[in-house]
């Protein structure tokens, strides 16, 4: 199978007539121009869905819910899991505590 050239398909191209426009088309791309426009006033985008945001009643929920996770994760009781994994892979080897290293060995 032959793969045309771009050459040979922009000669075939040349050859083909432009189909003429119908007699309304600038009344067509007019009005579509006035159906855009007015559609741009209306409230659409990022802008207006943060000015939906700014409510007072959605900032008094941000606010609350802030309050309530500001108190609640201070009290959550931590457990010691990142020190038992140090413990178990060994990492304290190289810290002053060190069980199995003799004292003054990094001095």
């Amino acid at each position: 199978m032959k793969t045309p050239d771009f050459d040979e398909l922009l000669a075939g191209y040349r050859q083909v007539a432009i189909p003429e426009l119908p007699g309304s088309f600038s009344a067509d791309v007019l009005r579509e121009i006035r159906l855009r426009g007015a559609g741009a006033g209306t409230e659409s985008g990022w802008f207006f869905s943060l000015f939906a945001c700014l409510r007072p009643g959605m900032i008094a929920a941000s606010l609350s819910i802030a309050l309530a996770v500001g108190a609640l994760v201070p009290g959550l009781p931590r457990g010691t899991g990142s020190s038992m994994v140090a413990a178990g892979l060994g990492l304290n080897i190289f810290s002053s505590s060190a069980s199995n290293m003799p004292s003054g060995f990094f001095k």
